[in-house]
């Protein structure tokens, strides 16, 4: 089953949300640097992000049965499913103490808005300056894991 880059993402928000204790500053740098920074620039290089964010769940087993118990609810989540329950812009950016204006991604290619609200909420959390603090700021992300778990084969 291959994941797509918006249930990698949702799934490792969730597992940030949810995390107990604090990511060390070497794990916030590699976030920053390595998914943060590949979201800014090549949002369009959805492999080299999955690649980025497995290598830090690799790091940090916590962090990873949380991503693993997370992909379980979003797994099973479809079109409109996947996306209702993301806080828009201006309350993400309230949410988050973000006043600068955003100049947010625009996809090339075929126009799919709602990849682009995925990778843009993941951008905006990655690049701050503690990630790990910032996603639990966004109290929509609660919703998620009230969804029951659904099987991977």
């Amino acid at each position: 089953m291959e994941t797509s880059v918006d249930k990698t993402l949702l799934a490792f928000l969730l597992a940030l949300y949810r995390l107990e204790g604090e990511l060390t500053m070497v794990e916030v740098a590699d976030l920053q640097e390595n998914v943060g920074r590949l979201l800014e620039l090549r949002p369009d290089k959805e492999k080299a992000i999955i690649e980025e964010i497995n290598t830090i769940l690799e790091k940090n087993p916590a962090l990873n049965q949380l991503y693993q118990e997370a992909m379980t609810k979003v797994a099973s989540l479809e079109g409109e499913q996947l996306y209702q329950w993301l806080p828009q812009k201006n309350l993400l950016q309230q949410q988050l103490g973000i006043t600068e204006i955003d100049r947010g991604y625009t996809p090339q290619g075929k126009p799919n808005q709602r990849t682009s609200e995925v990778v843009n909420l993941s951008r905006m959390v990655m690049t701050r300056d503690r990630p790990d603090k910032s996603v639990k700021q966004i109290q929509a992300l609660a919703e998620y894991w009230e969804l029951p778990q659904a099987p991977i084969f």
